[in-house]
């Protein structure tokens, strides 16, 4: 067969020999779409009994692995690097939340396709990677979490549930989002949630905090199985109390209006029982209960005070958000990209 100068096809030979004969079969040589670059992201804080497997079976599933060593004071970088990590080295113990930080900072050199974090003592199985960032990857959602409590079923212990499920309640009604395990550390994201990923939480408080992030965010959940190993590394209880905490001070930065009404309605409540009590003595008693009269005015004026800080305070979020949006909108046009996630 002639072909044309004009036309330029690429063929691949393969040969199949039957028989002895040789028969020449020539197939075009199609280009491949390059498949997205998975970068995975393991904090890890004195986790040198897991780390290298970790390491090792997670680079089944990503393309780069980038561990993040917290300030361990045993061998967990030196053997995250042997078994083929990339390790970024804290000088110091700053919490989960600080070395995540450092963990999305770093995986931005790498361009990545999706980004998924899990835990470095093996409680998470690395062969659930394809299926957290599959949806990321097919543009079906920005965040995509791996719960325990979704059509899986996991060997928890039941005081560990029940703590779960407190936190989850907490959690989801100071956030505003509802998700079925918001203490999951299993995630993954896409580039663009990456880049909007920044914490403040120093403990393990920084998954609550990531879903008040989450409010703009297309957030799907699948189902994983977890494997304690380790057993407890810290108090339960003061564990439960610290996530507690954290999500009353996110609550009040990030939620205002609401965190505010939850002391202001009682409090207006309790004045207002307080004010018909004293009226009512007022009026059957024929005198003045003056202790009354100033709890209920103490009442109602703490609580009109807090409502009229939550409402202050809420405009004011809601005006920087928007302003924020704004920014990041323009600097997308300044350097030419579509608009999307700021």
């Amino acid at each position: 067969m002639a072909l044309s100068s004009t036309v330029q096809l690429h063929l691949d030979k393969r040969i199949a020999y039957f028989g002895g004969l040789g028969v020449c079969a020539l197939e075009p040589n199609r280009a491949k779409t390059p498949e997205p670059r998975i970068v995975a992201v393991i904090p890890a804080f004195n986790e040198e009994r897991f780390i290298a497997s970790v390491v090792l079976t997670a680079l089944n599933h990503a393309s780069v692995v980038i561990v993040v060593d917290d300030g361990s004071s045993d061998r967990t970088a030196d053997l995250a690097e042997r078994a083929g990590a990339y390790v970024v080295r804290m000088e110091q113990n700053g919490g989960k939340g600080a070395a995540l930080n450092a963990g999305f900072k770093a995986c931005r050199q790498f361009d990545p396709g999706a980004v998924v974090i899990l835990d470095g003592d093996s409680q998470h199985d690395p062969a659930d990677i394809p299926s957290l960032v599959a949806p990321v990857i097919a543009g079906d959602a920005d965040v995509v979490i791996g719960s325990r409590f979704l059509n899986a079923k996991s060997k928890i212990p039941v005081w560990r549930q029940f703590g779960q499920h407190a936190l989850n309640v907490a959690t989801n009604v100071a956030s505003g989002v509802s998700m079925t395990d918001t203490q999951s550390g299993y995630r993954a994201f896409s580039p663009q949630a990456v880049e909007m990923m920044s914490f403040r939480s120093k403990g393990l408080a920084v998954e609550s905090e990531m879903q008040f992030i989450f409010k703009n965010l297309r957030v799907q959940e699948v189902p994983i199985v977890v494997h304690y190993l380790d057993g407890n590394k810290r108090n339960p209880v003061k564990h439960g109390l610290q996530v507690v905490d954290a999500i009353l001070g996110l609550a009040a930065r990030r939620r205002p209006l609401l965190f505010f009404s939850l002391f202001s309605l009682p409090l207006v409540v309790l004045g207002l029982w307080l004010g018909a009590s004293a009226m009512t003595d007022v009026t059957h008693a024929h005198h003045i209960p003056l202790g009354v009269l100033i709890g209920a005015s103490g009442s109602l004026l703490a609580g009109l005070v807090l409502f009229v800080t939550g409402i202050t305070l809420n405009t004011l979020d809601s005006f920087m958000n928007q302003l924020h949006q704004e920014i990041g909108s323009l600097q997308a046009e300044v350097r030419g990209e579509p608009e999307g996630l700021v």
